[in-house]
């Protein structure tokens, strides 16, 4: 009987649920693979293309054509669909642009794959257009959305496809990935590992990148210090703001990274996860959990994801670090 096996560290539900449906011979013609950048998701896709193709017994091999083509990224039966470079949307042009090929007998492969990228940004024409293809599938073709948000994308998409989410890597998890990639265990690497949020992509980014992720790091444990210990004021948490950030992005960078430990201190509260993401230990989670209740955690939560849902629009940084660390302490203290 052939074996399947998906080499991806962590997002374990994801790789189960693929390993059973190439065994029991069902996937589907169309999925929505959700999740953060850089938790793997295109390496979630790539690695189940391989086993779809790869003919060994143990799929995939990595040796044979299609399994070294996937991996090179030179197979010309998939297809990569993305906004152009500086456009904010994914334009139905784009999209009628898949029927020019999708038609054609796969060249390298037993079927032929289409990868929509940055799915959130498909408008609403580009999403009706694609709805055809989701209707009536060709033979032997694929389909697969990656986004942050499957809810950005119309019911009609959704009701067609399975959707497939990517997870967080806790920190063992990171390590493992970065291992991997052949990046050596040095302070640098865990200081990456620190602020990339359970993202492998993001922590080799950041790792290239160095020093400003750090700065953002820094900030951010000021923020988080202030917010969730006894003794700190409203007053103090606005003038770390008004000091440290000079700009919009520095300042949406900065509530994800505390938005990070807001999702430590609530898994350990709720005893859903064993692993800390932001902090280096359950110890950290446990202290700061102590000073902030339930429905706190839920309320600052939303506030840092208005800000991050218009991180794309102009907004004087100035104001909108007030306005919103002003929200940010009213919120921590329900």
């Amino acid at each position: 009987m052939k074996k399947y096996r998906i080499d991806l560290v962590g997002c374990d539900h994801a790789k189960e649920y693929f390993i059973s449906a190439l065994s029991g011979g069902y996937v589907s013609h169309a999925y929505i693979i959700e999740g953060s950048s850089g938790s793997g998701r295109h390496t979630l896709v790539k690695e189940l293309l391989k086993a779809m193709a790869c003919e060994d017994d143990n799929a995939p091999c990595g040796k044979c054509g299609c399994c070294v083509r996937l991996d090179a990224g030179v197979c010309v039966d998939v297809y990569y669909i993305r906004a152009a470079e500086g456009k904010t949307e994914l334009t139905v042009d784009l999209i009628r642009g898949i029927y020019d090929s999708v038609g054609l007998m796969p060249a390298d492969l037993p079927f032929k794959a289409y990868v929509i990228e940055e799915g959130e940004k498909m408008n609403r024409s580009a999403q009706n257009a694609f709805l055809k293809l989701f209707e009536e599938p060709p033979e032997n073709v694929y389909f697969f959305i990656l986004t942050t948000d499957a809810s950005t994308l119309l019911p009609t998409i959704r009701s067609r496809a399975l959707t497939v989410r990517t997870e967080r890597l806790d920190r063992a998890q990171m390590r493992e990935a970065l291992d991997k990639k052949g990046i050596p265990d040095d302070e640098k690497r865990e200081n990456a590992i620190a602020l990339a949020d359970g993202s492998a992509g993001e922590a080799m980014r950041i790792y290239v990148d160095g020093a400003e992720a750090v700065k953002l790091r820094q900030i951010a444990d000021k923020l988080i210090k202030a917010l969730l210990s006894p003794g700190s004021d409203k007053l103090s948490f606005i003038n770390i703001h008004q000091k440290n950030v000079k700009k919009t992005d520095e300042l949406c960078r900065i509530y994800a990274l505390i938005q990070s430990a807001l999702r430590d201190v609530t898994a350990y509260k709720t005893g859903a996860s064993s692993h800390t993401v932001y902090f280096t230990s359950n110890e950290e989670a446990e202290e700061y959990s102590l000073h902030i209740s339930d429905k706190a955690l839920m309320k600052a939560n939303d506030v840092i994801s208005e800000l991050l849902s218009i991180s794309d629009v102009p907004l004087n940084p100035a104001l909108a670090a007030t306005e919103f660390s002003s929200r940010l302490w009213d919120a921590h203290l329900i």
